[in-house]
């Protein structure tokens, strides 16, 4: 049997009755459960204020402190801990330990938050006096340069630094490392910025604990002798007798170029027969060398030269 169209409206007026409360109800239930008030434990820093300058904090940091607080869902889930901290008035305190009470006052929290419960009720600050110590800075390398070349010199700005802490931190320390600074492939000089390699415990003056460092790098310089380097003859228009046939030489110039000297291009040793008349002559070499490299001795210094009719 097919509903009337009067039927079918009537249905549908009653399905829509039957429906609506129930979704309201629903958002009425979720808006309540967003609105209605939660509590949450939570860990917040805590931090120190007026502390003499001649005193050092001996826990720090400190341990966190334990809230209970409360507020809406929405607002509860935007809270950052680290964001908030205790802060623990340190004046007219003097070395020793101390147990401070932490009161409500010392905790401010975002809008919409209340502190139901400080879980934290104290805090115990160990003060001891601060001792004055300054060191000298030294540079940790790590790391070859390229080939041929080498560390000049290192410099550091500042190359002293002032270590405050206490007479038991310092009692050891005459010097402060640099974090290792990376030599790797370097064929020219640079600057960087390195840490200190010190516990954080340890204050320094200046506090930035870092060092600008100048690393000169520069190429090797070394001496090489040469022997039994073949003597040739330049000119020469019949037969002819050089003695002795090789010479010995020693030579300095930077080291990639002075181990290859031998296949350089520019290298020679000879001498010149050009116009020479047959018989027995005294001569020199002519001594050609890479660029760069220098000359230091040779031997012998002359070559008896025999040229044939």
């Amino acid at each position: 049997m097919t509903a009337s169209p009067a039927n079918k409206q009537a249905y549908g007026k009653w399905i829509r009755w039957l429906v609506l409360p129930l979704l309201l109800g629903a958002a009425t239930v979720m808006l309540i459960a967003r609105t209605e008030k939660k509590e949450v434990e939570i860990a917040i820093n805590a931090t120190v204020s007026h502390l003499s300058d001649d005193l050092l904090l001996m826990d720090n940091p400190l341990p966190a402190v334990r809230l209970l607080v409360a507020g809406i869902p929405s607002v509860l889930e935007t809270i950052d801990p680290q964001a908030i901290a205790c802060r623990l008035d340190l004046s007219g305190m003097r070395e020793g330990t101390h147990t401070i009470r932490v009161h409500q006052a010392d905790v401010e929290l975002p809008k919409g938050v209340a502190l139901q419960k400080l879980l934290t009720p104290s805090l115990t600050v160990r003060l001891e006096t601060v001792s004055l110590k300054t060191v000298g800075v030294v540079a940790v390398l790590e790391g070859n340069p390229a080939t041929g070349f080498a560390v000049a010199a290192v410099t550091l700005k500042p190359d002293h630094i002032v270590l405050k802490g206490t007479a038991a931190m310092l009692a050891g320390i005459d010097t402060v490392k640099t974090r290792p600074i990376n030599l790797e492939a370097a064929s020219e000089s640079f600057k960087k910025e390195v840490a200190l390699n010190l516990p954080d415990i340890i204050a320094v003056d200046p506090p930035l604990r870092i060092v600008v460092a100048h690393v000169e790098v520069k190429e090797r310089i070394i001496t090489r002798v040469l022997e039994n380097i073949p003597v040739s003859a330049k000119e020469a228009s019949g037969d002819f007798r050089i003695t002795p046939p090789a010479i010995t030489l020693t030579v300095s110039g930077p080291e990639a170029i002075v181990n290859t000297i031998e296949t350089d291009p520019a290298f020679a040793v000879a001498v010149d027969l050009s116009g020479l008349s047959p018989g027995s002559h005294l001569l020199k070499a002519a001594i050609n060398l890479p660029v760069r490299t220098a000359l230091l001795s040779v031997s012998p210094e002359r070559f008896s030269v025999t040229i044939s009719k």
